[in-house]
Formats: C-alpha cells, structure tokens, sequence
C-alpha cells in the first residue's frame, strides 16, 4: 500500500474501527475520521497524529481523501459516506480493510458468538511474550499488554472478527478460531441456519495450507466443520475423540486448575485466575493455536496463569467498604449465565447483584425468555433503561426495560427498574452492604454505574 493514502473512518472512535486507525498510522498513513462524541480512544488517537472531527458532516470529506473505512454500525444515509460517494472516494468496510491488512501476515482470526474477546487477548498475550511480535486487533484491551491494538514486527497478524452482516467474509486467515455458534444479530440474520451458513461460508475463506480450531462441545460448530475440506483441529471438555481436551476442574483460592490432553497424551495441569468454565473453554482453543504454532509448552503455562483478562470481561473495578465492583460486556443470555455462574463459583458465599442494561431492543424482544432465564442467576437485579443499537422506532416502542424487570419480579426474583445511571448507583449506595458483589453487566456504557457507585463519599 502507497504511504500516500489517506484514510477517513467514519465512527473512528468505535474499538474497531480504531484499532485499525492505530495500525495505519503506526506505518506512516494519514488517518483522519469522526466520531459523536470525544472518549478516550478519540483523544489517544489525536495523539498518535489522527485528526479527529466531532459529529459528521459533509464537510469532513474532502477530495485529498483516498479511502473511506465505515463500520457496520454506519448508515447510508450518512452524510459523509454520501459526500464520499458524490466526489467518487472507493469506500471500504472495517472488514475489508481488515482483510487487506492480514493478507500481509500469517492470519489468525477468532470468531465465534461468545467468548472471542478473551480468546484473541489470550493468544496475543501467549504470542507476545513468546517474542513472536505479533500484530493485533481485540475487541477489548488485553490486560498484559494494556491496549486492544498492535502493530508489531513479527510473521502473525491476531485478529477478532465477527458474524454480525457477515464481516468476517472479507478475511482470509491461515488459521481460524470457532468457539461457540448460536441466535444472536436476529435484526439481521433470519434464522439459525442462516447464522450457520454464514460461519460456513467463512470456514470456506481459510487458506489452503492453514486450520480450523473449532470447539466439538457446540453442535452447531460441528455442523459448520463437517463441510470444512481442511486440517481441523477440535478442542472442548466433552467426551470423545478431540485434539485437545480439559478436564479435571477444580477451584482453589480463587484459581481455577485444569488438565490438558492433547491426542489423548497428557500435557499437564493449567491455572486460570479468571473464573468460569468458559474461561477454561477460551484458554483451551489459545493452547491448541499456540502449540500448533510450535510456541513452548512452558511458556503458554505461564501465560494462562498470570493471564489478566480482556477489558471489561469480568473486570474488577474496585472495592468500597466491602463491596467487589466488576464489570463484565455479556450482553446475550448465554454470556449473562456463564458470567454470573463463573462469578458465584469464585464467591459462593456472598450476594451478587447485577445490574443490567439490556443493548438493543429487538435483541431484548427477541430473546426476552432467555434473559429472564439467565439473570435469575443473580440474587437482585436493577434494570437500567435499554441502550438503544440500530433499533427502529417500532423496536423501540415494542419494549422497555420496565417490562424485563416486571417479567424477573413474576419469576419471584428481586427485580428494580431504575432507568438512570446515576439513580441505579444512589439506590446501589444505600442497599448493598458489606461482602455483597455488584456486577454490572452490558455492551452499553453501563460501566458508568460502578464507576459513580465507586465515586460516591
């Protein structure tokens, strides 16, 4: 690619979208873009030497502007990708720009509907410490290394990628990673089947030579794999014939230990100081990558021990006379159950209370019972208002977080449907007491309550 391309993202301040910023500019590229409002991310960008414009308009495009990069989040109706359009400039997706920029390197992409995050931090953590240098791109920062992008010098090029409007379908990698297939971005897809095809046509983007790590414990992903005409590599806890299998799970001072087999000859005993038996999950499928890249067995052991985790993936925030504040993304049922199951293993003695803010009001529609399943898992819950994602005015009207709270309250659980942020961590403040444990769980920016609760005199 020249040096003389110029990028504008639309919506750069979007995890994404900047962490591909980040990468273009480390190489020398002139990245601009825009965004709503100004967070951190938009400010570490002007750092780097992005201009960054608030709110978009048309008149941020310009024609010294070579490449458009927009995310899924982007309507058409945008004015600067009609700008854009009107003067000419190619526009690109975040996938495609992705794609681009990993056909470059040897390609790890991980995928999959839970779980992805922690996966890709773990196997960019392994990598890095073993001084492969890898070039990054997460969808969380990864705790050991304290960013969610890199661009390093080494052959690996990690990437998290997502089913949501079939992004993953520009990437190409040498080795993909599928940890779990279920209903999830129903305002898209029409049904499992279609989620299904759309991972099996992504199966299809592996290269020739490359692999497909995928977890035998989902039968959906075992679906998608019987297509697959590459080398598999299966992993999971489950009975059967799988390259890489965990068991033998115990919990002791709040790390979890774990034994790993792979081909049936033991590997030896792993520890975890995340909780969760999907934690255990995500670590076996970075085990199976990093061995199959030759990495040291040594090196990967101590990686998974003194692994600290993916921002906001069950994120210890704080402490305040006694209270634990975490915060954690889950934002779909399975995620909510696993989460507040992981946690409750850890502190089984203590009350949880969650608090979540439902992300999308189809989603919630769609998948209500399931949210009313999962969040029984906690001892009382607050329900802020829903955070709203490419909803319609119907969506919208169709339901509220009131509605999800009612439901919880049949279910006979302690149920509040406080819709601010700032009166969910006042009502926190003066019910919660010493031992007790506050989650706050959600894609949305429900981080906030524990940081109010936190700052609280």
């Amino acid at each position: 690619m020249s040096k003389k391309i110029n990028y504008y993202f639309i919506g750069i301040g979007g995890i994404g979208m900047s962490a591909l910023a980040e990468i273009l500019l480390s190489r020398g590229k002139a990245v601009s873009g825009s965004d709503l409002v100004e967070i951190p991310i938009t400010k570490n960008l002007k750092k780097l030497g992005a201009k960054v414009y608030l709110g978009h308009s048309e008149k941020n495009i310009s024609k010294n502007v070579d490449r458009v990069v927009v995310s899924a989040a982007i309507s058409d109706k945008n004015p600067e990708i009609r700008e854009a359009q009107k003067l000419g400039i190619p526009i690109m997706t975040r996938g495609e720009l992705l794609g681009e920029l990993m056909d470059e390197k040897t390609g790890i992409a991980i995928a999959g509907t839970h779980g992805k995050t922690t996966t890709s931090s773990l196997i960019a953590h392994i990598f890095e410490s073993a001084k492969l240098h890898p070039t990054f791109v997460v969808g969380g920062e990864v705790g050991n290394i304290g960013h969610h992008a890199g661009d390093g010098r080494g052959e690996y090029f990690i990437a998290e990628t997502c089913e949501y409007k079939r992004f993953f379908k520009d990437i190409h990698p040498n080795i993909a990673i599928i940890t779990n297939i279920e209903e999830d971005h129903m305002d898209y897809y029409k049904d499992l089947d279609d989620i299904r095809s759309a991972f099996a046509d992504f199966t299809g983007n592996v290269k020739k030579e490359g692999m497909l790590v995928a977890c035998f414990d989902d039968e959906n992903v075992r679906d998608v794999v019987e297509n697959f005409s590459g080398r598999v590599i299966s992993y999971g806890i489950a009975n059967g014939n799988l390259n890489y299998k965990a068991s033998d799970f115990s919990i002791e001072e709040n790390v979890q230990k774990f034994k790993v087999h792979k081909n049936g000859s033991y590997l030896g005993t792993f520890e975890i100081r995340i909780p969760g038996i999907h934690s255990i999950m995500n670590a076996t499928a970075a085990i199976a990558v990093a061995l199959e890249c030759n990495i040291k067995i040594g090196i990967i052991k101590e990686c998974v021990a003194n692994f600290k985790g993916a921002g906001r993936r069950i994120e210890t925030k704080g402490e305040k006379n006694g209270v634990l504040v975490i915060d954690d993304y889950a934002h779909h049922p399975t995620e909510i159950q696993a989460t507040l199951r992981a946690i409750k293993s850890f502190y089984p003695k203590r009350k949880v209370w969650c608090v979540f803010q439902p992300h999308q009001h189809s989603r919630t529609r769609i998948l209500l019972n399931n949210f009313v399943g999962a969040l029984t898992e906690a001892d009382e819950i607050v329900i802020p208002k829903i955070y709203p994602v490419r909803d319609t005015a119907e969506d919208i009207a169709s339901i509220s977080g009131e509605d999800l709270s009612k439901l919880l309250a049949k279910k006979g659980k302690a149920s509040h449907y406080i819709p601010e942020f700032k009166d969910v961590a006042k009502y926190l403040k003066e019910k919660v007491k010493e031992n007790d444990i506050v989650v706050t769980m959600g894609a949305g920016p429900v981080n906030e309550v524990g940081e109010i609760y936190l700052s609280i005199s």
